[in-house]
């Protein structure tokens, strides 16, 4: 009988807290940056890393919220570059689009075990969008003249709109309250040909 009483103490006592117990929570995160729609015609997939908070209004209650900034960048496909150099009749070596998100999320968990959650999370925030043009800058001295110097920009341009997400994710528990997890979302900014990627992050919580 006591062995029966002990093994169930033992359990609880060197249990960890579950993702999400913590009232509140900062986390870092990184991964893959996958373009969708109209954005992956222009541009290849390319990364993404930012970081935020988690807060939990009520140890216990599954809905909670998060405040977050992201960025990614993503480099100029052939066929996008090759389009603007007959466009402008400017040779171009190279493009780039880069994007600063901020988002406010709702999330919900459920818990699979004490140490496993699976969440859903969606929100809305604000968009910024880079897309540069470049081509390489030259440099000559008395014998050469040749490639370097760094990169010249021969077009750009920057817009911020509204912006919303959606995705989910799962958290594995680890000692002292911390978590790791990983998570896909849809993240969408709208700008006049809306640009439309998918995260796929790897992060820890702390």
């Amino acid at each position: 009988m006591l062995a029966a009483v002990a093994a169930p103490a033992l359990a609880q006592n060197y249990q960890y807290p579950g993702p999400g117990d913590r009232p509140v929570q900062f986390f870092v995160d990184g991964g893959a940056s996958i373009t969708e729609g109209d954005a992956a015609s222009d541009f290849n997939n390319g990364f993404t890393f930012g970081g935020g908070v988690n807060i939990n209004p009520q140890p216990g209650v599954p809905v909670g919220l998060r405040f977050e900034v992201n960025y990614a960048r993503s480099w100029a496909t052939s066929g996008f570059i090759n389009a603007n150099e007959a466009a402008t009749g400017t040779p171009i070596d190279d493009g780039s689009m880069q994007t600063l998100t901020g988002f406010a999320d709702g999330v919900v968990r459920m818990p699979i075990n004490p140490w496993v959650h699976v969440y859903a999370l969606g929100g809305v925030g604000l968009g910024y969008r880079r897309i540069e043009l470049t081509q390489n800058g030259f440099y000559c001295d008395v014998f050469f003249c040749g490639p370097g110097g760094g990169r010249d920009i021969v077009a750009s341009s920057d817009v911020t709109r509204f912006a919303w997400n959606a995705g989910a994710g799962i958290d594995f528990a680890l000692p002292n309250g911390q978590s790791w997890f990983v998570e896909a979302r849809y993240e969408r900014i709208e700008t006049d040909t809306p640009t439309e990627f998918i995260p796929i992050r790897v992060g820890l919580r702390f």
